[in-house]
């Protein structure tokens, strides 16, 4: 699934300049922190005593996170100059058996930048094997992740945390956690593995407390989340086997598109049903890794493909590569197509004026990364590009290992486009320059 474009969370809409900006009303005081019986059930799991022999094992660390914008911005201006200002401690803790696992990872978080204290349940889950090892069950909060592409994303429909992504936080933080169940069946011709969300989880999108983006001008109010039923849960199952040096898998979902990206008629964005199904091979050639996917999105609410207010259905395909080029020096290459299905009916119901996109909509990036001073030293450069949109997203890295424990990186957010409809073009007034530093113990 590619990176969101169109409505995301807003509370307050206003227009400075001549441009529609979004920014919530303070909105990043939504605590996530978890509820009471979710925080108890983590703290019951790290204490869950598996046989005699298991291992306990704690970790964690401590971080500070810094990030500046720096392009000027109306929507901030004399407002708040930082993207990232945050204290964070997180706390792994595991026990490990005979009879399974028991894992908590909590984060506490001190964010400066929005003015909010989070306690945060990251994962909590317990994981045990059964039928001689042929089942396994993992039950509780936790970050999912299947597909190939690298941070493209087609067949992985879990949550995603684009805030966390475009403002310099750990690549860890881009995985959202869902409460979810998690079977794995291994005693047939292929690994199968079903994951049942019980109620739907959006990804974190960006919301007007920290970045800017576009609102279309018919946007009214803030979007409307599916009920907290287990009607409207997510379903996803995943075949898998491996043949040779390559590995495929077949992939099924059910539930919605996981930003809100479908207009009621009242003007409120909502997230639109959606089905998909795909497939992807991942294995050795040309000197190197290559991973092929496809997805078809079937968007169940416009069939038809003539409602301008809810997405059409989609085909689309990821393709990359990635090899060696040099001593610690690695270069990726990826190219995604997205086909709008009936994109002339699409065009034609459009309100006069609105941008409807190109039929077939491409990105490619590049990923060169390099290890340096005996792998203390980490440099990358990551570039999303898109010819169809004529926008690109470009995130530079530096880091360094002062010792086993501590860390320091510097890096930046970069966005350019032609249009501030376009998924990297609405955030152009967002570029950004961070600093961490982690002392991990």
């Amino acid at each position: 699934m590619r990176l969101t474009r169109g409505h995301t969370d807003t509370t307050m809409i206003e227009r400075r300049n001549g441009r529609k900006r979004t920014r919530a009303a303070d909105g990043a005081g939504r605590a996530r922190a978890t509820h009471g019986f979710l925080l108890a059930a983590a703290i019951a799991l790290a204490a869950w005593a598996p046989p005699a022999a298991a291992d306990v094992e704690w970790h964690g660390f401590v971080e500070g996170a810094y990030g500046l914008r720096t392009a000027d911005d109306p929507w901030f201006e004399d407002v708040r100059d930082y993207t990232l200002q945050e204290t964070r401690a997180q706390l792994r803790a595991g026990s490990y058996g005979d009879r399974g696992e028991a894992f908590v990872r909590l984060d506490a978080l001190q964010d400066e930048a929005v003015g909010t204290t989070e306690l945060e349940l990251r994962e909590g889950f317990l994981r045990f094997s059964a039928f001689a090892d042929r089942l396994d069950v993992k039950a509780g909060r936790q970050a999912l992740t299947w597909g190939t592409g690298d941070l493209i994303f087609i067949n992985d429909l879990f949550p995603k945390d684009w805030v966390s992504f475009f403002i310099g936080r750990e690549d860890q933080y881009l995985k959202a956690p869902a409460d979810a169940v998690r079977l794995g069946v291994f005693s047939l011709p292929f690994d199968l593995e079903v994951v049942g969300v019980p109620t739907f989880t959006p990804d974190r999108t960006p919301d007007g407390s920290r970045l800017s983006f576009y609102a279309p001008p018919f946007v009214s109010g803030p979007p409307v989340s599916p009920a907290n039923t287990v009607e409207n849960g997510e379903v996803a199952a995943r075949a898998a086997r491996t043949f040779g040096s390559t590995s495929f898998a077949l992939y099924a979902y059910r539930g919605a598109f996981k930003t809100p990206v479908g207009l009621s008629a009242d003007g409120r964005p909502f997230y639109p049903s959606l089905g998909a199904y795909g497939a992807s091979a991942r294995g050795s050639r040309f000197g190197g890794v290559y991973w092929i996917e496809a997805g078809y999105y079937d968007s169940e609410r416009d069939r038809n493909g003539d409602d301008p207010f809810v997405p059409n259905s989609t085909a689309r395909l990821l393709a990359g590569h990635e090899r060696q080029v040099a001593t610690d020096v690695t270069v990726g290459l990826q190219w995604y197509g997205e086909f709008m299905q009936d994109h002339d009916k699409h065009e034609a119901a459009m309100p006069e004026g609105a941008w409807s996109g190109d039929e077939l909509r491409q990105i490619v990036t590049a990923r060169v990364e390099s290890m340096l001073l005996y792998h203390t030293l980490r440099i990358s450069f990551f570039a999303f590009y898109s010819p169809t949109d004529e926008d690109f997203y470009l995130r530079p890295l530096a880091s360094y290992k002062l010792s086993d424990e501590v860390e320091i990186a510097l890096g930046g957010n970069v966005f350019e486009g032609e249009r501030e409809e376009t998924q990297f073009g609405q955030f152009d007034r967002n570029d950004n320059l961070y600093a961490r530093v982690r002392y991990t113990y």
